[in-house]
C-alpha cells in the first residue's frame, strides 16, 4: 500500500476522454493549468465531503476498537487494513468493540 505522504508528491490517475476534455476547458476558462485545476476541484470536493469522511472514520475506528485519531493516523501512514469477519469476531470477543450504545458515525 502506498502511504499518503508519498502520494502528496505526485498523484497520477486515468480519466475518461470526456472528463479530460471538460477539465481542459475548465482550466482554460480559469486561466490555470490542467494540473492546478484538477487539484483545486479535488480539494473542493474533499472539503465538501469532509463531514461524511470523518463520520465514516468514526465508524471504522469503532469497528476496530480504536480511537478515530489512531485510525486516521494509521491510514495516513499506510498501516490500516480492511478487517475480515473473523477479525471482527475476535475483537468483539475481546471486548474491544463498544456495544453499549449507538454506533458512531452512523446517522450523524
Amino acid at each position: 500500500m502506498v502511504k499518503a505522504g508519498e502520494l502528496m508528491k505526485d498523484i497520477r490517475f486515468q480519466m475518461d476522454e470526456f472528463y479530460v476534455d471538460l477539465l481542459a476547458n475548465d482550466a482554460f476558462q480559469r486561466g490555470t493549468s490542467m494540473a492546478q485545476q484538477a487539484s483545486s476541484l479535488l480539494g473542493g470536493k474533499l472539503i465538501e465531503r469532509e463531514k461524511h469522511i470523518v463520520n465514516r472514520n468514526k465508524y471504522l475506528a469503532w469497528l476496530r476498537g480504536v480511537t478515530p485519531a489512531k485510525l486516521w493516523l494509521d491510514i495516513r501512514l499506510g498501516e490500516a487494513k480492511s478487517l475480515t469477519d473473523e477479525e471482527i469476531k475476535k475483537l468483539r470477543e475481546q471486548g474491544l468493540i463498544d456495544e453499549s450504545g449507538e454506533i458512531p458515525g452512523l446517522g450523524e
